[in-house]
């Protein structure tokens, strides 16, 4: 009897040490699985945004304002003006418009000549003239001897403005504005008399021509 009490306790140990090791062969894969999906599965990154490529975390450059684009043109096309000023060139493109008549020759004549006494007037008189726009070379002319003669003023208001403030100075601001306005203001009106009859004359020959910096700048604000 004894030992058949002692099988039974045996037989029953038996089962439940089975039964452990089965629950802990099924809590493994459970686990292992778990894991998996947790460390195992790489993250898919984001699609791009509609707003553009990541930029580490700048903003887009705005694009530049008209007035900026403005200065900038009038930046580079001075000093593209200076470096052929000093290589002597007062010209580029020089063409003979066949389609110029002589009264066309005229006007353009006019048109720089005439503001040597009067600035300004002859051009705008042309522009706004009905027929303008069935001469282009006229209207050529008008547009490019308007924008040199307030070149010549905006160029002569600045300096003026300089020389007010530099005359604060006692004894050397008045020496060296006494030498400016003595020397190099009839130095620079005299230039620009000479600039305006030059080009009169090329104009009365037929000539388009380009001015060095001006009439680049004047094609890309497209006002010729």
């Amino acid at each position: 009897m004894e030992n058949n009490k002692d099988d039974q306790q045996d037989a029953v140990e038996s089962s439940e040490t089975g039964s452990d090791g089965n629950e802990e062969m099924n809590s493994e894969p459970s686990s292992s699985t778990s894991g998996a999906g947790s460390t195992g599965e790489r993250e898919e990154p984001l699609p791009p945004t509609a707003d553009g490529p990541d930029d580490g975390g700048h903003g887009e450059h705005p694009e530049p304002s008209p007035a900026e684009q403005f200065a900038d043109s009038a930046r580079t096309q001075a000093g593209e003006a200076a470096s052929a000023l000093r290589r002597g060139e007062f010209m580029h493109n020089a063409a003979v418009d066949v389609t110029a008549d002589s009264d066309d020759r005229l006007i353009a004549l006019l048109c720089y000549v005439t503001q040597v006494l009067i600035p300004l007037v002859m051009p705008a008189i042309v522009l706004l003239s009905a027929s303008s726009k069935k001469r282009p070379f006229q209207r050529f002319h008008a547009v490019q001897s308007l924008a040199l003669s307030i070149t010549f003023i905006v160029f002569v208001l600045l300096l003026s403005v300089s020389l007010t403030i530099v005359a604060v100075v006692p004894v050397i601001g008045w020496l060296v504005t006494g030498l400016v306005v003595a020397c190099l203001m009839p130095l620079l009106v005299l230039m620009g008399f000479m600039a305006l009859a030059y080009y009169g004359y090329q104009a009365y020959q037929g000539k388009r021509f380009s001015i060095p910096g001006l009439t680049s700048f004047l094609q890309d604000q497209n006002w010729i």
